[in-house]
């Protein structure tokens, strides 16, 4: 019912005005002035690095005219060559501190922008209304946001941006020096540019759409995962895994057919680069040899003009893959400051009024109010209430008559359409939001814990609360003496939000935060329903205590909770029908009474007294009697599971090999293909540098226009035929990447799934760092096939033929040009080694923080109810500190290997410039020869360059990859498909517990079940009651086989559920949680999940059955309304029968029911009883409840205490023990002493 599209209507328009992306400035909006200074230096750097090709031509054409001048004249011409040397020195070492610049920069800079990127995304994501979370802001679009998108931003604006820079220093320096070396040729730039930013901006604008619509799939397939994982318990009872893994391959599907547009437009893209960047050559030189024809300028300018003009468009086709990461980075930018500026509707206003001290009174005048979702359905009609400070006042009316609503307008959660609520006189909005909260103390229905330890948690109701307080404040919540009992007591980690504790354990948790805030106004919304019988009551006398001086609004299903409130409103339809205290609205109001009567058990007790039934304890016999010893030693047989041998030979294969996931012949024919064109496309450069040099020379010689001619036309025939090898390059590498992809995503998520209950309760393994590993990790397979060994294959087809052709023009030059190649070699391999280990520990570190976001959000009413805000945030600023800190290290490194590998490339330049000079001298080769033999290389050395570059980035990647094939390889400890093909037998429901022990993985030290034993006759009804933590809710999991036993046996139709398939057997059992779990589907999606094929007559008895019916229809859309995020939409009561609804649609044999109706009205809940208890004979049920009105018709009780049944028997006879643990309980329980 929650929801936040308020302000969706008004800024639908505005929306639709917005353009697909961001402006890349925008980008940058989180730099300081450091981070400018440190762009600056870095773009200083990435200038001189991108001036130094232009230059190295500038002074090859020098080179070239001291060879034309002097070409019948081999000594001087030596002497000229030998005055150019020098200044190819000098620019190598002008590369060393460009370098260090441009990396070291660049990174930094970059780090420290996206962690106040990441910083003010949290923030603005903590201050939106609760009603955004509603609808606009999923957990999906949160973890993506916080997670990959920053990925991608911090990506583009750091080593990829000065990258960029430096490729378009070297496209406009060569255009300067073609001007200053001849301006006829250099006028033919205007002709070209324009061509390239046509074909760029072709290019960008198609890309962008693609990646829009890739980030719109990503995000929904996010959703999927982290909705999956968080209702982990829930996808197991139902066995939704195939049908988890079906809707997930689905969402995959559409990104794969999207990933053919995009392997097309990539591939046409920068092939239609090379067809324009040959072209131009082809014009160029051939306009150059007219040049010189004319005398106008000299051969060596005019290549000197045409190799800078033209390496500087070259250097565009470089950018090119920059330019498509900036598309992404600007679509994920869209969405990250879509969340950054997103005005919300409740907000905390600077001008907000904050008062001395609250007295507490509170003066609701005329509310209405229908959640924006569904404005046709309205909650509040009118809704008045006044409540003097320090009296405690309850609500009692039926689910969804608004109750709950009241609270979370009090809180500001969301404001009425009309009316006002005042507290002490002033209007809630005219206070200030965070300390109108801070005065508010909030205990709910579902109790919400963060990741920690239990300190931690009840601390976040005051941090500035001592150790005194603290206890104090767990002792008045009964929580003390079992936090006593954990081996690090205060110190025990609760884990991901609060899974290691029972409901009871984490509700006392909840209140004792409360208690410890103390609030002028303390908010009850079924504070105690997940509590047994003598826990609330002590509980119940501890809020009293609390409760004194306090405005109290209570709400409980439970009447004897509120009996001694001072005030008692019935609302019905969202009006307040009658108000009074207890005695009063008994005589005076029907629904009040009828609401008594249905629950003061004490009315049926001696009904069951004369039942001439016999004792049945002798239900609860030892095993030993039923079994001989060899059924049951037969009982604990060990699973089957593959040969270690088998597992182990998997984990040895290399992660490089495995990344080509699941690939068929056919995609193998796929990479052949890309190969051959990734071959010919590598076939440009070394041809090109061949014949450069050949047209260099061809000026000073006759016929120069004829000869040059013929070469145009080659250059263009090279164009052309790079279009059509970089389209079958990056097409075909395009699509097996993203099969990959996809293969590997969808293998991980089944295998995930296959996974026992305990692997997910481990803290590595939170909803934020799975859902990271299926969505984010697996991502780095494309990228490795797709952008990197598509590349590795060209970059090697072209230094196979340079190495060629360079020894057979001049052997001896061409063994110097190999022999300064360990230049280039030394500066990649030291990169490859640095960066093996680079993203794995920034990684964990993101992954801390993408948990803390997940958590904090999944939390969100927790957190802005207590004000925790400020506390999250810190929480990240911690968390990101040790990777700000590694960077900083990392950049320096990172720097100083870039400007040695820059130094060292151009020394090599110098090297062979003066060796080829030796060899002339030495009449040992021609000038020709010599310097073609080089430039051949010398062309190629970008592509050395970028395979040793490129080489560190796949280790990376593989580092990345190797805990997501960890996970791949896991085998599961229970095995939910064995055997693989079970008989289709249906089972009975007889059950037994024999000499079963047990403790949780997580929890080895505390004993949960000590030599437990029970015995339950199929189709019986029986019941757990006794305190929590007394393990009632550890042996329904242990029927569900979510854990193992530690020894003993659990025994369904006399046979060990460890021998029966867990998805048969799951099938046949239905659940009902303490904490109703729905997905984030339609009402009807929700109550058919786990029984698809169901009809929808089923559907609708199951529905009435749960007395949700009726609600359902009257909604505008039905069974088609959508239930929001974890259920957001509906109230606790309809949200715990639609689960029941699911359950009953299931039909099992064996119906778990853990506190199923302790969220119900009692009308309601009478009737899911009833609802219960007409279902067919053979159903056995099991109920774990506190309130004893729910088990009296249960034909055995069975009473627990410290993992034991302490008594068993019927109602009537437990009851007749005036000191037995049942009794004491029924007392506290039953109205009859009130």
């Amino acid at each position: 019912m929650h929801s936040a599209e308020i302000i969706d209507e008004a800024g639908t328009s505005e929306k639709d005005a917005k353009p697909l992306t961001l402006p890349f400035y925008k980008l940058l909006s989180q730099a300081d002035k450091v981070d400018w200074i440190l762009m600056a230096l870095g773009t200083l750097g990435s200038i001189v690095h991108g001036l130094a090709q232009p230059v190295g031509y500038f002074l090859l054409g020098k080179a070239l005219d001291a060879f034309g001048k002097n070409i019948n004249n081999t000594d001087e011409m030596v002497k000229a060559l030998f005055k150019v040397v020098p200044y190819v020195w000098y620019m190598a070492f002008a590369t060393f501190p460009a370098g260090i610049l441009e990396i070291g920069c660049w990174m930094y800079a970059s780090e420290r922008q996206v962690r106040r990127l990441r910083l003010a995304f949290l923030k603005a994501v903590l201050s939106q209304e609760i009603g955004a979370f509603d609808t606009d802001l999923t957990s999906g679009k949160i973890i993506t946001g916080i997670s990959s998108h920053m990925f991608v931003i911090q990506d583009a604006i750091g080593e990829k941006l000065g990258h960029f820079i430096s490729c378009f220093a070297t496209f406009f320096s060569g255009v300067l020096i073609a001007f200053i070396a001849c301006w006829e040729v250099s006028l033919l730039a205007i002709f070209v540019v324009p061509m390239i930013l046509v074909i760029g901006a072709t290019y960008t604008k198609k890309m962008n759409a693609v990646s829009v619509t890739r980030m719109a799939y990503l995000s929904e397939a996010t959703a999927m995962v982290e909705q999956t994982i968080s209702h982990i318990k829930t996808v197991f009872a139902f066995v939704g895994e195939n049908s988890a893994v079906r809707s997930f391959s689905e969402s995959l599907g559409k990104q794969l057919r999207i990933s053919r547009t995009e392997a097309f437009v990539k591939g046409f893209g920068t092939g239609m680069f090379q067809v324009v960047t040959f072209c131009s050559w082809a014009l160029i030189v051939w306009v150059g040899a007219v040049v010189v024809t004319a005398g106008r300028a000299l051969g060596g300018d005019v290549i000197a003009a045409v190799m800078s003009i033209l390496f500087g468009a070259i250097s565009l086709t470089y950018a090119a893959p920059d330019m498509q990461l900036f598309n992404q980075a600007k679509a994920a930018g869209k969405e990250v400051f879509e969340v950054i500026e997103r005005k919300p509707v409740i907000y905390t206003n600077p001008e907000g009024k904050e008062l001395g001290a609250i007295k507490g009174s509170i003066c609701i005048n005329d509310v209405h109010f229908a959640y924006p979702s569904r404005k046709n359905t309205p909650i509040l009609r009118g809704f008045s209430l006044s409540i003097p400070a320090g009296k405690v006042v309850a609500f009692v009316g039926s689910s969804g008559c608004g109750k709950s609503t009241i609270m979370s307008l009090i809180t500001r959660f969301y404001d009425p359409i009309e009316g006002s609520i005042l507290i002490d006189n002033y209007n809630v909005k005219d206070l200030d939001l965070k300390f109108l909260r801070r005065n508010i103390g909030v205990v709910s229905q579902e109790p919400s814990l963060f990741s920690g330890n239990i300190k931690e948690n009840i601390q976040a109701g005051n941090w500035e609360a001592d150790e005194r307080q603290l206890q104090k404040a767990a002792q008045m919540a009964n929580a003390h003496s079992f936090i006593c009992d954990f081996p690090n007591q205060y110190f025990t980690e609760v884990g991901q939000r609060g899974v290691q504790l029972s409901g009871g354990q984490k509700q006392r948790i909840a209140i004792a935060r409360a208690i410890l805030k103390n609030p002028p106004i303390l908010l009850l919304d079924e504070a105690t329903s997940a509590l047994d019988t003598e826990s609330e009551k002590l509980v119940q006398a501890a809020l009293e205590t609390a409760m004194q001086g306090r405005t109290v609004i209570l709400i409980a299903h439970r009447l004897s909770t509120i009996v001694n409130a001072d005030m008692i409103a019935v609302v019905e339809n969202g009006v307040v029908t009658e108000t009074g205290p207890h005695h009063h609205l008994l005589t005076s109001n029907n629904f009040y009474r009828s609401l008594f009567e249905m629950q003061n058990i004490s009315q049926d007790s001696d009904a069951r007294v004369e039942d001439p039934m016999e004792d049945l304890a002798s239900i609860y016999t030892d095993a030993s009697s039923h079994f001989p010893d060899e059924s049951r030693e037969a009982n604990r047989t060990p699973q089957f599971s593959p040969s270690k041998e088998d597992l182990e030979e998997r984990k040895e294969k290399a992660v490089f090999y495995r990344i080509w996931f699941g690939l068929r012949k056919r995609e193998i024919v796929k990479i052949f293909i890309g190969s051959c064109g990734a071959a010919l496309a590598g076939i440009s450069k070394p041809v090109f540098g061949y014949f450069i040099i050949t047209i260099g020379v061809a000026y000073y010689k006759d016929n120069a226009e004829s000869r040059v001619g013929k070469y145009s036309i080659l250059f263009a025939c090279i164009g052309f035929l790079s279009l059509f090898a970089h389209s079958l390059q990056h097409y075909f590498y395009g699509l097996v990447g993203e099969q990959a992809m996809t293969n590997l995503r969808q293998a991980l998520y089944s295998a995930i799934l296959r996974n026992e209950l305990a692997w997910f309760e481990k803290p590595q393994n939170s909803v934020g760092s799975v859902t990271s590993q299926v969505i984010n990790e697996t991502a780095t397979v494309k990228t490795i096939i797709s952008d990197r060994m598509s590349v590795i294959v060209q970059c090697i087809s072209s230094i196979l033929i340079a190495t060629v052709v360079s020894i057979r023009v001049n052997w001896r030059m061409g063994l110097v040009a190999w022999a300064v190649m360990p230049c280039h070699f030394i500066g990649g391999l030291i990169q490859a080694k640095s960066a093996k280990g680079f993203s794995s520990g920034s990684n964990a570190a993101y992954s801390e923080l993408v948990s803390l976001a997940s958590e904090s959000t999944s939390n969100i009413k927790t957190v802005a109810s207590f004000c925790l805000e400020d506390h999250v945030l810190e929480k990240a600023k911690v968390s990101l500190k040790k990777p700000l800190a590694k960077c900083r290290t990392q950049s320096i490194k990172y720097g100083i290997i870039q400007g040695v590998s820059l130094c060292l490339w151009n020394i090599a330049h110098a090297v062979a410039l003066w060796y080829t000079t030796i060899l002339v001298k030495r009449r040992q080769a021609s000038f020709e020869n010599g310097i073609r033999s080089y430039q051949i290389f010398s062309l190629t050395v970008p592509s050395i360059t970028e395979l040793w570059t490129l080489i560190p980035t796949v280790f990376s990647a593989i580092s990345i990859l190797t805990p997501a094939f960890h996970t791949l390889d896991r085998q599961t400890e229970i095995e939910p498909d064995e055997p693989k093909q079970p008989p289709r037998k249906s089972i009975k429901g007889d059950i037994e517990f024999s000499n079963v022990s047990f403790t949780y993985p997580s929890r080895p030290d505390m004993i949960i079940l000590d030599n437990f034993n029970l015995t339950i006759e199929a189709g019986s009804k029986v019941a757990l009651v006794g305190p929590s933590g007394a393990g009632k809710s550890s042996i329904l999991a242990l029927l569900l086989r979510f854990y193992d036993v530690n020894e003993g046996a659990v025994l369904i139709d006399w046979k060990n559920v460890k021998s029966y398939n867990l998805k048969v057997l799951r099938a046949q059992i239905g659940l009902v949680q303490q904490e109703p779990l729905l997905f984030s589907f339609s009402i009807r999606e929700n109550i058919c999940y786990g029984n698809e094929g169901s009809s929808e007559t089923e559907m609708i008895q199951a529905a009435m059955e749960a007395n949700i019916h009726e609600v359902i229809s009257n909604l505008p859309r039905g069974y088609d309304t959508s239930v929001g995020e974890k259920g957001c939409q509906l109230s606790g009561g309809q949200k715990q029968r639609i689960a029941i609804a699911r359950v009953l649609l299931k039909k099992p044999a064996i119906m778990l029911l853990d506190e199923a109706t302790s969220a119900l009205d009692a009308e309601s809940e009478r009737a899911v009883i009833n609802a219960l208890e007409s279902l067919k004979l053979s159903t056995t049920n099991i109920t774990v409840a506190h309130r004893l009105s729910t088990v009296i018709n249960s034909d055995t009780i069975f009473v627990m205490d410290k993992g034991k049944v302490v008594e068993m028997g019927t109602h009537a006879n437990l009851v007749t023990a005036s000191e037995g643990v049942y009794s004491k309980l029924y007392r506290h329980q039953s109205f009859a002493g009130n």
